[in-house]
């Protein structure tokens, strides 16, 4: 998958397009098709100095929406087709990528 990342920590202009992996949910998590992401000023400030936790490449994005395409052994209250948006964690990937992990429990479903 096409994901924008952060090599090492930096400004925003430092971001990157190049081939990741593609993520597999974890047995509770959910993989979403990703149709849009947000700009959250936590992105664009942490990425100037990184985050203990991170592995580099890093993918930003906080704040995303768009449609379930996988979901975990564990998950029975979302299917694949879902329309979906979260708040991220910011230890963890991001929304900046085709594709993103987040766990079920934090997903809301976006209104027709």
């Amino acid at each position: 998958m096409k994901a924008l990342v952060l090599k090492k920590p930096g400004a925003p202009d430092t971001l990157i397009l190049q081939e990741h992996s593609l993520p597999s949910p974890g047995p509770d998590e959910v993989r979403v098709k990703v149709m849009a992401v947000g700009l959250n000023p936590v992105d664009y400030k942490t990425a100037e100095w990184g985050w203990q936790s991170w592995l580099w490449p890093h993918i930003l994005g906080l704040d995303v929406a768009g449609s379930i395409e996988a979901v975990g052994s564990e998950v029975n209250s979302w299917k694949p087709g879902d329309r979906v948006f979260y708040h991220g964690d910011l230890s963890k990937p991001g929304g900046y990528a085709e594709f993103a992990v987040a766990p079920a429990h934090i997903l809301a479903k976006i209104p027709s």
